[in-house]
């Protein structure tokens, strides 16, 4: 019987090697693509799904705010159009220049007052004091700068107070503390109701103001909520949303029904086209983006639903706002994308531009029902289901 040499296994060519070395790296190179388009993609959804975030919040707190906008206000005050406490004075449009390489911001503002629903004491003035009701005491500090409404029982006379330096403390029953804003009342401060300690005593009444608008933190621009209208001290304000490229309101304002007798008035917007009941919008001159505090005539508590005054530019016949958030990426997009382009809101008249951001709009509009207000709203604090008992009630803090 023959043996044989068992045959030593061929060994792979240079031409194998290279196919299989080719084949490999084709295989790797999609592997790693398809793990990059991944990556890509999350973070693009991400950057998107922030600004989405952010604009969302802010939304809901303007959502908030604004249904109590004139909640126990006058409505001649519930909207504050000044510009005093603006840096800029610049109320509509304001142009925020964040540095090189970064997209500007622009920024309306709005301002607005209302009456705090859960906080109530009674009280009146003596000489130059603000005395509450005997026992009872204010049982929170307020700062610098709170404002309470002194309104009479059964009328429609009140003053606004405002606290001095130092504010209130924490215990008091009475401060001599505050000044009266003559701007904000509705009567004098001699009226005699204002004065009474009996079944009448007057209202003690919180009032909260909120101002909004985009603020420059260190580069970036973020939508802030203020406390106070006389302060713009970012250290105390809320940051309601990051990266705030624009922030624009329209008023809509009060416009006669097709069976009015002034259903022919001239629209209060005449430069939109067409002429339109809204300020602020596509088309607004300059002088008819927000309402005007001097139109005449003034409507009061007191007047007409179908009155002519109603119809006019003043704050009192706003019928609801209309807000409008861009919220743009942190960071613009590396890989030389487009992103979104910059939308035009309103009549902001802003530039697009392919800078390779993310953006995210949110436009809503919300009713200010106590606007139609045509009666001062102060809360009756008898108690006559419990005659036995003192008229003393307090809510809140």
């Amino acid at each position: 019987m023959t043996s044989r040499t068992p045959r030593t296994p061929r060994g792979f060519t240079l031409i194998e090697l290279m196919v299989g070395t080719v084949t490999t790296t084709i295989i790797l190179a999609a592997v790693a693509l398809t793990v990059l388009a991944v990556q890509g993609s999350y973070q693009t959804e991400s950057r998107i799904q922030v600004a989405v975030e952010g604009s969302r919040t802010a939304i809901s707190f303007l959502e908030q705010r604004l249904r109590l906008a004139s909640y126990g206000v006058d409505p001649r005050f519930a909207f504050d159009f000044g510009t005093d406490a603006l840096d800029s004075h610049v109320k509509s449009n304001e142009v925020i220049a964040l540095g090189d390489d970064v997209p500007v911001s622009v920024t309306d503002d709005l301002a607005l007052r209302y009456r705090d629903p859960a906080w109530l004491r009674r009280g009146s003035l003596d000489g130059t004091r603000l005395l509450l009701e005997d026992g009872d005491v204010f049982d929170t500090a307020f700062p610098e700068g709170q404002r309470f409404i002194l309104a009479c029982k059964g009328s429609g006379n009140s003053v606004v107070l405002r606290l001095g330096a130092g504010g209130l403390s924490k215990g008091s029953s009475e401060t001599s503390n505050f000044t009266v804003d003559e701007t904000l009342s509705t009567s004098r401060r001699s009226e005699a109701c204002l004065s009474k300690r009996d079944s009448t005593m007057p209202m003690v009444l919180l009032l909260h103001e909120v101002r909004v608008r985009i603020v420059d933190l260190n580069g970036r621009p973020f939508l802030m909520a203020f406390s106070t209208l006389e302060n713009l001290d970012p250290a105390k304000a809320v940051p309601l949303a990051a990266d705030v490229e624009s922030f624009q309101v329209a008023y809509l304002m009060n416009r006669p029904q097709p069976d009015s007798a002034f259903r022919m008035a001239p629209a209060v917007d005449a430069s939109s086209n067409p002429a339109n009941w809204v300020l602020g919008d596509v088309g607004s001159a300059e002088t008819e983006r927000m309402p005007n505090p001097g139109a005449v005539p003034v409507p009061r508590f007191g007047t007409s639903y179908d009155d002519a005054s109603r119809y006019n530019a003043h704050p009192a016949n706003i019928r609801a706002v209309r807000v409008s958030v861009t919220v743009r990426s942190t960071n613009p997009e590396l890989r030389g994308r487009r992103g979104f382009l910059r939308v035009n809101l309103e009549d902001s008249l802003e530039q697009a531009a392919e800078d390779g951001y993310y953006r995210t709009t949110l436009t809503t509009t919300v009713r200010a029902p106590n606007m139609m207000s045509r009666s001062a709203f102060i809360p009756d604090l008898s108690r006559s289901d419990e005659p036995e008992q003192s008229n003393r009630l307090v809510w809140g803090g």
